[in-house]
Order: C-alpha cells, then sequence, then structure tokens
C-alpha cells in the first residue's frame, strides 16, 4: 500500500504559544485515517499546516514521497490534496453549480465529467444546481463543501469537523458519505469531535492532546480503550 501522506516531527507555533509538539502521523492510499482531540488540542492546526497555511520549524511534510513543507497552499490543490475546513465555507452569494465550477480550477478540463460525478454522489446539491449556497442548510451546505474539494480529483482529502453543528440524522447521513468516497478510492485524513463515529469508520487514529500524539492505533483498538472510553466516548 502506497504512502500517500507522512509528517515528521513537525513542531508549530502560534507567536509564543507552542500548539503542535514534534507530531508525527502518516496516512497510507486508500485508508481514512482519524485525528481525534478534544478542543485546543491542535487538529486544525495540524490539517492546516498540512494545506500550507500555516508552517512548521522542523521536520518535514511530504505528499507521495514528495515534501511539500514550503508549498504554497494554492498548489497543493494541484498536487493532490483537497481540504474541506470546519465551518464548510462555501461561497454563500454563489450558486451550488458555481460553487463546483469553483472547485475544479486545477481540473477544467473534466469540468462536465466532475460535476456529473458530484450530482450523482449528491443527489440533492443537483435538485438544488441553481440555488444560492447561502440558503441551503447546514447539511447539504457540507455536502456541496465536499462536493468541491471532490472536483479537484484529490489524492487526500482532509476533512475538519464534518459533523460539526448538524442534526444528528445528518451527522450519519455525512459520515456514510465519507465511507462511500473512500470505498471509490478517496483517501481520508478526518478531523472530528464525534470520537465515536470518527472511530468507527477509520482504519486508524491518532489522539492529539495538547499539541502531542498521545495515542495511536486502529479505529477498534482505540474505540476499545478504556482511556479513550473515559476521555471521549463517556464510558
Amino acid at each position: 500500500m502506497a504512502e500517500i501522506l507522512n509528517i515528521e516531527n513537525i513542531n508549530v507555533y502560534y507567536g509564543q504559544i507552542h500548539a503542535l509538539k514534534d507530531v508525527s502521523l502518516k496516512v497510507d492510499e486508500g485508508e481514512i485515517v482519524a485525528l481525534i482531540g478534544a478542543n485546543g488540542a491542535g487538529k486544525t492546526t495540524t490539517l492546516r499546516t498540512i494545506s500550507g497555511l500555516l508552517r512548521s520549524k522542523t521536520g518535514s511534510i511530504k505528499l507521495m514521497g514528495n515534501d511539500i513543507s514550503h508549498t504554497e497552499a494554492h498548489k497543493l490543490v494541484s498536487k493532490g490534496v483537497a481540504h474541506v475546513p470546519e465551518g464548510r465555507h462555501v461561497f454563500l452569494q454563489m450558486t451550488v453549480q458555481e460553487n463546483l465550477e469553483m472547485g475544479a480550477y486545477t481540473n477544467s478540463a473534466n469540468l462536465k465529467e466532475g460535476i456529473a460525478d458530484v450530482y450523482e454522489r449528491f443527489p440533492r446539491l443537483k435538485h438544488r444546481m441553481n440555488q444560492i449556497a447561502g440558503t441551503l442548510s447546514g447539511g447539504e451546505q457540507q455536502m456541496l463543501a465536499m462536493g468541491r474539494a471532490l472536483m479537484s480529483k484529490p489524492k487526500l482529502m482532509m476533512l475538519d469537523e464534518p459533523s460539526m453543528g448538524l442534526a444528528p440524522i445528518l451527522v450519519q447521513q455525512i459520515f456514510d458519505i465519507v465511507k462511500e468516497l473512500n470505498k471509490a478510492g478517496t483517501t481520508i485524513l478526518l478531523v472530528e469531535q464525534n470520537a465515536e463515529m470518527a472511530l468507527e469508520i477509520a482504519d486508524r487514529a491518532y489522539v492529539l492532546e495538547t499539541g502531542k500524539i498521545k495515542l495511536s492505533g486502529t479505529g477498534k483498538e482505540l474505540a476499545q480503550s478504556d482511556e479513550i472510553k473515559k476521555a471521549y466516548l463517556g464510558g
């Protein structure tokens, strides 16, 4: 199994605050890897560093063996990284269709095919293709954010808190979609507050605590860990 992402000993600071401390992790092709932890543990910071929005003072970040530690954020999309940020960040004044077209700016040659594929995966978006994104529900906006990310045909999709703020029935739907995207060939790095559901679908997982990797293992191993049950699963 080919290695898609390899992070070694990254240290990230916000001014004087040491946000990530010697963080190392890897994601292999075809996996769902979850990153769980409490608020402020450094999960979003990790994704933002991989995406080139933040810089590590040490270590390396490699995508398919190539060092991307100093690659500018906008260039990473064409290299195969798609980042669906916390809060979705769709273009609220644009239609669903226009949002998807924006997602294809690095892959415009396959625009029609890409949009057809997204509409097949997200039938609800097809019904709302001409609707302004700002008028969609939270769940629909999350689907649109994921669909827009898919337009670039990513090798690695990073999802930051996809279930945040959604009703329980929609949370299940979003997790089902994540599993389907993975089955269809997209490798996923998932940051999620809902540790129980994240571990349920993850091949492997890492637990971040105050900027450090505290535990790692398969999703099943961590879900059965007494320490994880006590801290994150209410057990």
